[in-house]
């Protein structure tokens, strides 16, 4: 009796850096926002002026938690196997 070939293919996961599938569209995502906030900082000085004065160690210990939530939850690279 002959055996049945498999026609399932493995699937490889691709990782979720800026290379990946997705990475351009994030990217472009990321710029969009970027590009909008600076533009709502330049019409409305109200936000331009709370935004200015805020401590650069706020910004900076945001950017850290958020880079750690994303690196622990959401990379492929870093989960354990």
């Amino acid at each position: 009796m002959a055996k049945k070939r498999s026609t399932k293919k493995a699937v490889k996961e691709k990782c979720c850096n800026m290379k990946g599938y997705h990475g351009c569209k994030v990217f472009l995502i990321k710029i969009a926002s970027m590009a909008f906030l600076l533009f709502l900082m330049t019409v409305w000085p109200g936000l331009r002026m709370a935004l200015l004065s805020v401590h650069w160690g706020v910004y900076l210990g945001i950017v850290i938690v958020l880079i750690i939530i994303h690196v622990s939850t959401r990379c492929c690279c870093c989960k354990k196997k």
